[in-house]
């Protein structure tokens, strides 16, 4: 179970999204209701999910990374689509990597999450950045905005 350390961070957290034929974006929370503009021909909404680091419990690289393979394989699979996503914490450089897929439902999205030993997953629109328990219990309701990535995810 996440605990409130744990939301800090999601809360904080940058994610760099490597959409195809686009520059890679960096989403950074900001205060409620302080959105960018919505770039032109994306379906909404994007969520964002990883396999990572099940129950807040870190593990080994390889292990990340099986589960990872796993995760991406399901969304192949689904024939849904998605790109590379990349959360960071802008203060230790901790980071997992995950996907963002495009166009799928938020209880879609908390099922996968929690298929996957999620605690939350980010659901992005054009009025907010929101962090959402998986078991529904939660949600943090942010602003955001987008810079460019330093290094681009993928």
């Amino acid at each position: 179970m996440a605990t409130e350390d744990d939301w800090a961070a999601y809360s904080n957290a940058v994610v760099d999204l490597a959409p195809p034929g686009r520059p890679a974006w960096r989403v950074v929370p900001c205060i409620p209701g302080a959105c960018g503009t919505w770039p032109d021909g994306l379906a909404t909404p994007v969520v964002v999910v990883t396999a990572w680091n099940p129950d807040s419990v870190r593990l080994a690289a390889d292990h990340n990374a099986a589960r990872h393979r796993v995760l991406m394989g399901e969304l192949d699979t689904r024939g849904l689509e998605w790109w590379p996503a990349t959360g960071r914490d802008p203060g230790d450089g901790h980071h997992e990597e995950g996907a963002a897929v495009v166009g799928m439902a938020e209880s879609e999205a908390l099922a996968l999450g929690r298929r996957h030993g999620q605690a939350a997953v980010y659901v992005w629109t054009p009025g907010a950045w929101e962090v959402v328990a998986c078991d529904g219990r939660r949600r943090e309701s942010l602003g955001w905005r987008l810079t460019d990535v330093p290094d681009p995810p993928g």
